[in-house]
């Protein structure tokens, strides 16, 4: 046991000093992935960050397995932000439709998907009200908000889902989804309530659900909403090494739940509106939290090659019952994209305020995103 504790300490040092050329620099920060409010995919977060009701490729997957049903391709997408410096992507997904059942006037498709849920890292000491600390204490709990250190800490998700919709009822597509959540977090550095240095590991893993629903209320009006991280639970195990050296603990913690309604009408067959509220909420550590955001965005097929986009995202409510809000420094967030098709691919591209990284650097922080797909 003492020639393990010892290896882990010796890798915590090391942690320390490859990152304390960073920490001596001064602080920094960056976040990256879908929970840092934008969402995935270039032509939805083009749109604002809408999807719930629109999305028809494999980020479908991602906003409303219900979408699912009316793809009719295998297609693959990939989308990467452009500006990243933490992890090479942002979402990689495939759609895969079964004809087994079509004869009985089932359209079935299965979707699956890999996605950066969120990837933080810091250095340096931020104050307790200050939007860096209150965004890592609310992805970390058990963070102090007199943490003075480096932080990296990131979770990946692995999403299997199926859409599925039947001739006797027309209009109607329902889905399901099931992730596979991993969480990793190493952290270096003091706190309010360490013993010293302190150097922690944290893994968690869950398994989560999801449901969803789109309805056709006319040719043009589609109403849709999908309800995400039902009654998940994260299993959760820690190691710390400090002065009293080294001691390994596990708990569980509850995932907040998310819910997302959005409308999308066809006023032509070449201009898209669609509008929606999302809801993120539930226990998360010892506080409860409440976010709540709306997002509307505009498409226009100029031609069959190129479209343009724009759109907003604007936060409602952004707080947690610890007393911790966010004060973003804007009513709302544009943003714009455009779209081009050359046969089977798609490409697009999309302009964006960072929220997040905007309140960091207290100053618009502009990003953009860019997906690519093919259709076979």
């Amino acid at each position: 046991m003492k020639t393990r504790s010892t290896g882990r300490f010796a890798l915590a040092a090391l942690f320390a000093l490859a990152t304390a050329g960073a920490t001596a620099q001064g602080r920094s920060f960056s976040a990256e992935g879908s929970d840092t409010i934008m969402g995935v995919g270039a032509r939805h977060i083009a749109m604002g960050g809408t999807g719930t009701a629109t999305a028809d490729d494999p980020h479908a997957v991602f906003y409303n397995p219900a979408r699912l049903a009316g793809i009719d391709s295998v297609i693959v997408s990939g989308t990467r932000q452009l500006d990243a410096t933490l992890r090479p992507y942002t979402f990689i997904g495939a759609t895969l439709p079964i004809d087994l059942f079509s004869d009985a006037g089932l359209d079935l498709t299965f979707g699956v998907a890999r996605y950066n849920r969120v990837h933080a890292r810091s250095s340096g000491a931020f104050g307790a009200g200050e939007p860096e600390s209150i965004f890592l204490r609310l992805l970390l709990p058990g963070i102090s908000g007199t943490f003075d250190g480096d932080i990296d800490s990131k979770t990946l998700v692995n999403r299997f889902a199926v859409g599925l919709r039947h001739e006797a009822i027309p209009g109607l597509s329902i889905g399901a989804n099931v992730d596979w959540i991993d969480c990793k977090t190493e952290t270096c550095g003091v706190h309010g309530t360490s013993n010293g240095f302190e150097s922690r590991s944290v893994h968690a893993t869950a398994l989560s659900f999801g449901l969803g629903v789109s309805y056709e209320l006319t040719e043009r009006l589609t109403v849709a909403a999908s309800f995400s991280d039902i009654a998940t639970t994260l299993d959760v195990s820690t190691i710390v090494t400090d002065d009293n050296g080294t001691r390994a603990s596990g708990f569980q913690a509850d995932l907040p739940r998310k819910l997302n309604i959005e409308a999308a009408f066809a006023m032509t067959d070449r201009l898209l509106f669609a509008a929606g509220y999302q809801k993120f909420w539930g226990t998360y550590g010892n506080y409860a939290l409440n976010f709540e955001t709306v997002h509307a965005g505009v498409e226009w097929a100029r031609s069959d090659a190129l479209t343009w986009r724009a759109g907003f995202w604007a936060p409602l409510d952004l707080s947690a019952t610890n007393g911790l809000s966010f004060n973003p420094p804007f009513p709302l967030a544009p943003t714009l994209g455009m779209g081009w098709r050359w046969g089977a691919i798609t490409t697009d591209l999309a302009l964006y305020a960072h929220p997040l990284m905007t309140m960091h650097e207290k100053a618009p922080a502009l990003s953009a995103d860019l997906t690519v797909s093919y259709r076979f």
